[in-house]
């Protein structure tokens, strides 16, 4: 795969690959060539079993969804009906599908089959007659226009509640190229959720991961949050690792031929600093950035300035990896400092259950902000929640396959994860209505604004 006309040109890496297999332990698996089942459910180091009352938790639903908060409290899914917006074809199909998915992904909706429709869609135009759409089930209903303006696409779209009346509760408007139809759709569906619930959605940001290429090599892509959009990004070698979004772009790990990782920036490959020791994560917050820089057999994460300068420790000796910042601007990452890795904040332990935990992110859900990340059962990893300050542990993910690197949604509603499912799968940040997006598996995804 590749991005236009870029291509990565192969280069020998036997001694990248002896450098990242010796790493292998340090790293807690995240310089393994994961992307696969198998690897996903490899043994980690060896840790004491934990005793009984530190077993990890189950989980409390099944990956389907019950109720959904909005305005005014907990409710069962709101029924939204998505019409065809008159006009252009090709543009009218990108609207429902694109509103259709986000929508369905939100865990706020129940979208309704179009089949049962029963409103004349031509006599109403750009208005809906309730009765109607009240017989079908309906308490919401998205209709719109479109139509070619020169080269570009005249989107007109409306969100009716049926209780409200034929009157639009919310109307858009957006004229764009018809490549970024699909962009426009996701901005209103944002807008439709933000009059919901006060708070817009996240739909149109993009992921970023790692993924094996070929045998020895690693490749940074990218994809949309509905799964849509996947794409590799050219790395300044074939073994790019841990890739989060920063200030102008990715920045990630490039492994190079006489066995260094340093991080680099794309677009572009420029490398953001030179470092003593091997660089292998890294993470943003505010104005701030964290790095994992192994030297003598040891990883620990230094802070500084985004552009590489000003860095000081935050640990000191040991494993420490898997940096994350909250929106406080703490500091999660992973570490061995109690014996077996463990979610860390600020030097604090805050996951007492398990034995080998690991990938932590934030998340700053409607219920109040939260730590997710992936804990080790048996042979399975699974997604696991915290609160900040190590109570509350939750399970959202249980007797469905290997579920590994969760990463959170900007606004905190939605959690991407991969799976031995198959895929890429999305759910809510219970862990409820669990929904695939890509047929695509890797390591370390991180979630664009978050």
């Amino acid at each position: 795969m590749q991005i236009g006309s870029l291509v990565v040109k192969p280069v020998s890496f036997r001694k990248v690959a002896r450098c990242a297999a010796a790493l292998l332990p340090l790293s807690f698996g995240v310089l393994a060539a994961v992307a696969t089942r198998a690897t996903a459910q490899q043994p980690g180091p060896t840790a004491a079993p934990a005793p009984a009352s530190n077993a990890l938790p189950a989980a409390s639903n099944n990956g389907a969804v019950t109720s959904v908060v909005v305005s005014g409290g907990a409710r069962a899914l709101f029924k939204i009906a998505v019409a065809p917006p008159a006009g252009d074809a090709p543009s009218a199909s990108a609207v429902v599908e694109t509103a259709s998915r986000d929508f369905t992904l939100s865990s706020l909706f129940q979208v309704l089959d179009p089949k049962s429709f029963t409103a004349n869609l031509e006599k109403e135009g750009l208005s809906i007659d309730p009765a109607s759409w009240r017989s079908t089930g309906a308490e919401g209903v998205v209709k719109g226009n479109t139509a070619m303006r020169g080269s570009n696409v005249r989107l007109e779209l409306r969100l009716y509640v049926v209780s409200r009346g034929a009157e639009a509760v919310l109307k858009k408007e957006y004229d764009v190229a018809p490549g970024a139809v699909r962009s426009a759709v996701h901005k209103f569906d944002n807008e439709v959720v933000k009059y919901f619930t006060g708070t817009a959605a996240s739909f149109g940001s993009r992921l970023v991961f790692s993924a094996t290429t070929g045998r020895g090599q690693k490749g940074i892509f990218g994809i949309d949050s509905d799964g849509q959009g996947l794409g590799r990004m050219q790395a300044v070698s074939n073994v790019a690792l841990a890739p989060a979004i920063g200030p102008g772009g990715v920045y990630y790990a490039g492994g190079l031929p006489d066995g260094s990782y340093q991080l680099y920036k794309y677009p572009g490959n420029t490398q953001v600093m030179t470092q003593a020791g091997l660089v292998f994560g890294v993470a943003f917050g505010g104005s701030k950035m964290a790095v994992v820089v192994s030297q003598n057999g040891q990883s620990d994460i230094w802070a500084g300035a985004p552009d590489g300068s000003n860095l000081s420790k935050v640990t000191n000796g040991g494993l420490n990896t898997h940096p994350s910042y909250g929106p406080g601007g703490q500091l999660a990452y992973v570490s061995n400092g109690g014996g077996s890795p463990q979610v860390y904040v600020d030097g604090k332990r805050v996951s007492f259950r398990g034995t080998y935990n690991m990938a932590p992110v934030w998340c700053n859900d409607p219920e109040g902000v939260k730590i997710v990340f992936m804990g080790r059962d048996g042979g399975t990893w699974d997604i696991f929640s915290v609160d900040a300050s190590g109570g509350n542990m939750k399970r959202l993910t249980q007797d469905q396959g290997s579920n590994t690197y969760p990463a959170c949604s900007p606004d905190g509603r939605s959690v991407a994860f991969f799976s031995t499912r198959g895929g890429l799968y999305v759910s809510n940040a219970q862990g409820q209505n669990q929904q695939k997006i890509a047929s695509v598996t890797g390591e370390s995804l991180r979630w664009e604004g978050n």
